[in-house]
């Protein structure tokens, strides 16, 4: 089994790239990478970015895979930087057929990311169309279907009506993450087809760059090696959130991300 990860790679501190690929392949899935973009350092926390575009490199990569027979059982994208890029893996998918997670990496805490335009969002909503399962937050799932819940608590009926959006644009499978539950707390709400299960837990007060990304990549890596889709995505929920609380209790600074090796064993403990 071997498959794509379309990500960023941040130079520095734990997300995007640095996260997916050590996960996935703690889970024993080949995976092979096309960086959307090379960033210093990740972009909530820290000031003056350096971004490269790396949208002639990946049109150049996906040629020479195709040259080479490369084929792929499943794709995974996440952050992608701008509109162009977007439309060459909403291309690039087509002609694949290959399962594909969207992961709309596009703002967090009612905002968009501070490198994000218009042009991305309008453009991630069509990638978003093609995808199979897709992982939005709730600010993304509120950016994606623009029904003003904004960045409130959510109750049942909120959450019920962003899926049913979400449903209709297409994926027949998803799970929106971080949702700060009327009822306290937080959860995780996943579908499948017409079925609906929230999973909650604890909110740690504290959210981790990178945790997002380390969700879908446990969720995305255990559908591919055949779990069910509901138990991937609670093992994927206790796993995150395990992620998170040993990152609290090891006092790391947030900007520098979610600590991965901490929890590595508790991933293979968990999934394997």
């Amino acid at each position: 089994m071997a498959v794509l990860a379309v990500h960023d790679l941040s130079c520095y501190s734990k997300s995007s790239l640095t996260v997916v690929l050590p996960v996935l392949e703690a889970l024993s899935v080949e995976t092979a990478v096309l960086p959307t973009a090379l960033l210093s350092t990740q972009t909530d926390g820290f000031d003056d970015i350096y971004v490269k575009d790396n949208l002639e490199s990946m049109k150049a990569i996906l040629c020479r895979f195709e040259k080479l027979g490369i084929s792929f059982d499943g794709i995974y994208t996440g952050y992608i930087g701008s509109a162009d890029e977007i439309e060459l893996i909403r291309s690039f998918v087509k002609d694949v057929g290959a399962p594909l997670l969207v992961d709309p990496v596009m703002g967090d805490g009612g905002e968009l990311y501070q490198t994000v335009g218009k042009d991305v969002v309008a453009s991630m909503i069509k990638l978003v169309r093609k995808g199979d399962i897709i992982t939005p937050n709730w600010t993304e799932a509120e950016i994606i279907t623009e029904l003003g819940y904004g960045k409130g608590k959510a109750s049942q009926r909120m959450i019920l009506d962003e899926i049913k959006v979400l449903r209709s644009l297409g994926p027949a499978k998803g799970v929106i993450t971080g949702i700060p539950l009327e009822a306290g707390g937080l959860g995780n709400a996943a579908w499948d087809g017409d079925e609906v299960r929230l999973f909650q837990y604890e909110d740690e007060g504290v959210s981790y760059p990178g945790s997002g990304d380390l969700f879908a990549s446990l969720l995305f890596g255990l559908v591919m090696k055949g779990d069910s889709f509901f138990s991937a995505a609670l093992n994927a929920t206790n796993t995150a959130t395990y992620a998170v609380h040993m990152t609290k209790k090891n006092g790391r600074e947030r900007r520098l991300g979610i600590m991965l090796k901490p929890v590595m064993d508790e991933i293979r403990r968990r999934m394997l």
